[in-house]
């Protein structure tokens, strides 16, 4: 594989910005982040409001946590679909025995909070971080902010706009972008260019969100630095929530220093528009820092985007796992190959070519084949299907077919991948090819009968 030796440089911000090259699919470059070593250092990683968004950016969106909100407490984890059927009678019932189990006044909410791995899609980030950290050094902004914001806003999405009317990657608003110098009309959105959303956003915080927060820290005599990680999480909070918003609640809180315990304060602390999605703010920069760092900082000077093939990797520098058991280590080397597969980071030919060699390395140590069965390859394409990755789906069940040519679960799944793709007579011949290996299936027999209008 191709290495190079990680640059490090000390800004005049006070934060150290690492480089190294980033190896995906069909691309290597070299780029820059930066590494918060404070986070760790003061034990903000161990928060458990950090631990709690940790956990649901890592989440599918098919599950979800069910917590305490003033201190986050996980209590139970539950299934979206099933938690959906449920009547709004059986919803408060199960949460009233939450609060009975354990011992929570009734007064206290019990949250059910969704999981956002689609939403973080932090491989996707690293070019925005890269390009933004050089317009904000140039702009005399701390590039902290930089990743922060990208990070949180909108990971790996140049066009996104919100309810309220915010686009691009750092989310600005058409006024705000308009004041701080960029195009904005019916023609042009310079919002969705990186370097001048970044532009932008720099300037904003440069000329309001910092000095703003420093003069409402100053009305209340506490004292800071600018490279304190409590005072770059309360910029955050004037960044989301407007600093008349913040400035009302550091007066609330009425602080006498600052520190973890007046962020905290902030989490429980609200006012005018400062409620429950800016609370959580800094408690997201905190945990998208932390599974971003799990990332990034990896022990090579390369940062491999595909996890199979940085443990494939692992496994030819060294012919051994950790464990010193080789052949368990490859055969979640393939695991890691189908979630890359899953992700969209991989398309599927890379994805066969790739676990086939794997696959030819287990077998010098073993008997070995894959795929295990012809569900855990359909498993695969319905879980492509749902990811609406409908062209790698339907090659995924094309090869579970020369695989499994007589079962007919492989055939439902091109019936209903078909389906999907508009295909109807390709959805109705594998349809009832299914049928016909599984007759008693009923749901392709309802399939087959809407498809032809029956």
């Amino acid at each position: 594989m191709l290495f190079t030796s990680i640059g490090s440089a000390q800004s005049k911000c006070n934060v150290s910005i690492l480089e190294k090259y980033v190896l995906g699919y069909n691309e290597f470059d070299k780029a820059k982040f930066i590494n918060d070593s404070i986070l760790y250092n003061q034990g903000w990683d161990k928060l458990p409001q950090a631990l709690f968004w940790k956990k649901i950016m890592l989440l599918p969106p098919d599950s979800a946590l069910v917590s305490v909100p003033y201190n986050r407490q996980i209590v139970d984890k539950v299934s979206i679909k099933s938690w959906n059927k449920l009547s709004d009678t059986q919803k408060t019932v199960y949460k009233d025995s939450i609060r009975k189990m354990h011992q929570i006044p009734d007064s206290v909410s019990i949250l059910v909070t969704v999981g956002k791995k689609d939403f973080y899609e932090f491989k996707k980030v690293i070019p925005y971080i890269n390009k933004s950290i050089d317009v904000f050094q140039k702009n005399g902004v701390d590039p902290w902010y930089a990743q922060a914001i990208l990070l949180i806003e909108s990971p790996g999405k140049n066009t996104m706009k919100s309810g309220v009317g915010a686009n691009g990657p750092f989310q600005l608003m058409k006024s705000v972008a308009i004041k701080q110098g960029l195009v904005v009309n019916k023609y042009v959105d310079e919002r969705t260019d990186i370097e001048k959303a970044a532009l932008g956003a720099s300037r904003l915080l440069s000329r309001i969100c910092i000095p703003y927060t420093k003069a409402m820290l100053d009305s209340a005599h506490v004292s800071y630095n600018e490279t304190d990680l409590w005072f770059r999480l309360l910029v955050m909070h004037t960044y989301h929530a407007g600093a008349g918003n913040v400035a009302g609640v550091i007066r609330k809180i009425n602080p006498s220093e600052g520190g973890i315990q007046l962020i905290q304060q902030v989490w429980q602390t609200s006012y005018g528009g400062f409620k429950n999605a800016s609370q959580n703010y800094s408690q997201l920069t905190l945990a998208a820092f932390c599974n971003f760092d799990a990332l990034v900082m990896q022990h090579t000077d390369t940062i491999f985007l595909i996890d199979g093939d940085r443990m494939y990797n692992t496994y030819t520098q060294c012919k051994c796992s950790p464990n010193n058991d080789n052949c368990s280590f490859l055969q979640n080397c393939i695991y890691k190959y189908e979630q890359d597969l899953v992700d969209g980071s991989i398309p599927f030919d890379y994805f066969i070519t790739k676990v086939k060699l794997v696959e030819k390395e287990i077998s010098g140590l073993t008997p070995f084949s894959y795929p295990y069965s012809d569900n855990h390859f359909n498993d695969i394409g319905f879980q492509l299907l749902k990811s609406k990755k409908t062209a790698e789906a339907y090659k995924v069940f094309k090869q579970n077919e020369i695989n499994y040519p007589d079962s007919w679960c492989v055939y439902n799944g091109l019936g209903e991948t078909c389906r999907i793709m508009g295909r109807k007579e390709e959805a109705i011949k594998y349809y009832k090819k299914s049928l016909h290996l599984n007759p008693d299936n009923t749901e392709t027999q309802k399939a087959i009968a809407l498809l032809e209008g029956k």
